[in-house]
């Protein structure tokens, strides 16, 4: 029997949706997204909010994890910034619900990122940048995380992984 919510988080390309799809229909567990659920029920545009309003974006997405975590089970998949406010790590860590970091180097992040030509991300528009964020977030990951998942090796072997965990 696997357990009723597992959350995935890690920085932008480290395949939290991607595991967190497989692994749900590996599961026969529901599967939510917080940029999928804000995007549906709040109607907004991630990457233009992102690019003007950040404070209200990064507020919105915690707001939108308890919202998930209060109404589903499953398995759900955070978006990357999601640690970077008080609000949002308090959410992760008030849920009870195992928190799987998906980590690798900040170049496997790139490499994913620049392939993925279906999603824009604003926030890797400057990979300096980007890096900084990635420095930035670590501890933050760590604090939050109950699990860590090496998200660095193929993303079949990390959704393994997570069902392993779901399992245990």
């Amino acid at each position: 029997m696997a357990r009723e919510k597992l959350i995935l988080t890690g920085f932008m390309g480290m395949g939290k949706s991607t595991v967190g799809r497989k692994s749900a229909e590996l599961l026969e567990l529901p599967y939510n997204d917080t940029d999928d659920w804000m995007e549906t029920s709040v109607h907004i545009d991630i990457p233009e909010l992102v690019r003007t309003d950040i404070v209200k974006f990064r507020e919105l997405e915690a707001a939108t994890l308890l919202e998930i975590l209060g109404e589903t089970s499953g398995i759900v998949s955070t978006g990357g910034g999601i640690v970077s406010t008080e609000v949002g790590r308090k959410a992760l860590l008030a849920t009870g619900a195992p928190v799987l970091w998906l980590r690798a180097p900040f170049e496997a992040a790139e490499r994913r990122v620049m392939r993925d030509t279906g999603r824009e991300r604003p926030l890797f528009s400057d990979v300096t940048k980007a890096r900084a964020l990635y420095e930035e977030r670590m501890g933050w990951y760590e604090e939050t995380a109950s699990h860590i998942i090496d998200a660095s090796q193929p993303l079949e072997l990390v959704a393994d992984r997570v069902i392993q965990i779901a399992r245990s």
